[in-house]
């Protein structure tokens, strides 16, 4: 399997290259195109989870702000593709699990090898008060997966401390220990800095941040629109 990204960093694309018989999971929804010969199934969760095992994935993934159900897109008889893109203009990354494991925000998941189990993490008080909601989306195993942002994304490589706005963060690898906290440690740099609460992470690992706060950008369009009429 293959993942080709196109048209970035502003509207982008991903297109997922199939060998007979693979198959690509995705988040229902994020379907753009498909070739001749790619067959789809929805469903909670794998077979081998059985009814009850796939119950339980499919309502974490309600609690996390993804879909219950999932997409598996498999290349019957010959090689194929699949495209896909998310609901907020922006850009898309990917990158390789090793057995490894990637947090990411909540609805950034795009879709995965079928060898990458996506399900919700409790994130507790922590990213609660960031503003991220009570959990996030834990992606473990081997294989590709694909996550997007709103605006451009940055990846950056922690080796000490680095400080994001909660608002910005997309995803971080494991091994990233993190703490919220106010910016500038002052209720005063709180209230009147304009910047709210901040992430500091710490380790060695992988960070992406995002150059848009869909947050933010709610709230200013939000503004905007003309009051409901009773």
């Amino acid at each position: 399997m293959e993942f080709e990204l196109q048209h970035r960093p502003a509207y982008a694309l991903l297109i997922a290259h199939l060998d007979p018989q693979e198959t690509v999971v995705a988040e229902a929804g994020a379907m753009v195109s498909m070739s001749d010969g790619i067959t789809l199934e929805t469903s909670a969760g794998k077979k081998s989870d059985g009814l009850m095992g796939s119950l339980m994935k499919g309502l974490k993934r309600i609690v996390a702000g993804e879909s219950f159900f999932q997409n598996r897109y498999t290349a019957k008889g010959a090689a194929g593709e699949v495209t896909f893109a998310p609901t907020l203009q922006g850009d898309i990354e990917t990158t390789t699990l090793q057995g490894g494991t990637l947090y990411l925000q909540s609805t950034a998941y795009i879709c995965s090898g079928e060898d990458i189990e996506v399900t919700a993490k409790w994130g507790g008080a922590r990213t609660f008060f960031g503003g991220e909601g009570l959990v996030m989306l834990k992606a473990t195993g081997t294989g590709p997966i694909a996550f997007n942002c709103f605006g451009a994304i940055k990846e950056v490589e922690v080796n000490g401390t680095f400080t994001v706005d909660t608002g910005h963060i997309v995803a971080f690898a494991d091994g990233v220990q993190f703490r919220v906290h106010r910016f500038g440690g002052a209720w005063k740099s709180f209230l009147l800095g304009g910047e709210g609460l901040v992430c500091t992470f710490s380790g060695k690992g992988k960070v992406w941040i995002q150059t848009r706060n869909p947050h933010s950008f709610g709230e200013f369009l939000g503004k905007k629109l003309p009051p409901r009429q009773a």
